[in-house]
Formats: C-alpha cells, structure tokens, sequence
C-alpha cells in the first residue's frame, strides 16, 4: 500500500501495529533506495509535524500488516500538550537520523552480503519475527542493487546455513552468525534503537 508520493500534501500519519513502512528515494527514471524504514516503534510523515506541508520521498507499506492512521494537526496538538509524547518523537527521530546517516555510510563502503546481511536483520527488528515475506526484486530494489546479485549473495546466504529463503519468505535461522556477518551499521543503529524505543508492553 502507497501511503504517500514525492510532493503530496501530508494530511495523515500512519502508525503500523505490525508490519513495515519503507521510506524510498526515487528518481525521475523511477529508480529507488530505501532511506529510512518503520515498525511499530515510531510512523510515517514526520514532516508533517515540521510544519512542511509534503515531502520528497515515497512512502510505502512494505509488507502485509495493519495499524491507524492520524491527522497531523491532532498530532501536532498532542504534542504540545505532552512532553512525554515529545520526547518519544524525538527519540524515534533521533533513530530515523542515525538510521538514515548509517545507511549512506554502508551504501558507500560495504559489500552487498554485510548490507543485504544489516537490512534483513533490521527488517526482523522492526517486525519482531525471524521470517520475512520479501522478495529478492523488492530487496534489490531497496538495497539500490540488481536482482541478480541479489539472488547470488542471499544463496550464499543460505549456503552457510544464515537464512533459509524460499517462495519470497526468509527465515533467519542462525542470528548469532548472521549478525557477525552484518557491517558495524547494524550494531550502531541496534544500540540506539535498544536505547531509546520502548520495548513492547512498557
């Protein structure tokens, strides 16, 4: 499901109780890189609160799940009659900039098995389980990769006994491996996650 398009006004914030939110940066040729990624810790259209009235990127629900949705003016309202509520806002976007700054850094320095290896262990991060109903094309296409070398480094993957994928599902199997597999991004946004997101029932 689209939530929102580059240059689309920002009416709505949307909260996933389960599932993925993808944040792309696309280009005119329609080409796209994952920047940014949402599970039940924070939600989509924080520009909205910026008092900007669109963005520039693409919002997209990235796999199947449910959630609520919320204008952006009640949000704005509860936020500044809620300290508490700010100061979760702040944290999740404290989390989105490491995020986001972490993912130019391993885009630009590390090889595609330790950022295919960060991105899947994210992605089970966020939707709290080992199994992911991915594709190998939306995987290469948020990794800003081709398909096929995405399809050669998740066998090898597989290979090693890290993951287990098949029919568009993969299932982490051996985390401890894996994560000694990832690039130091992944440990650095974990810390900050673990840090300042609330774990579920607190």
């Amino acid at each position: 499901m689209q939530l929102s398009e580059p240059d689309e006004a920002i009416a709505y914030l949307y909260f996933p109780e389960f599932g993925l939110i993808s944040t792309n940066a696309t280009t005119p040729a329609g080409e796209s890189i994952e920047v940014g990624m949402i599970g039940r810790e924070g939600f989509s259209g924080v520009a909205g609160l910026m008092g900007q009235p669109e963005m520039q990127h693409t919002v997209v629900m990235q796999t199947a799940g449910n959630g609520y949705r919320l204008r952006a003016s009640v949000m704005m309202e509860g936020l500044q009659q809620n300290p508490k509520l700010r100061t979760m806002v702040d944290n999740f976007l404290y989390v989105q900039m490491v995020t986001a700054t972490q993912s130019v850094l391993c885009a630009r320095l590390h090889g595609l098995q330790q950022r295919l290896a960060r991105w899947l262990l994210t992605a089970a991060d966020r939707v709290e389980s080992e199994q992911l109903n991915l594709t190998q094309e939306y995987m290469a296409r948020m990794l800003g990769s081709r398909r096929s070398t995405v399809t050669v480094t998740a066998q090898a993957l597989q290979e090693a006994g890290m993951i287990e994928y098949r029919r568009g599902r993969v299932n982490i199997v051996n985390r401890p491996k894996f994560e000694a597999t990832a690039c130091e991004c992944y440990r650095i946004v974990r810390a900050s996650y673990d840090r300042l997101v609330p774990k579920a029932g607190k």
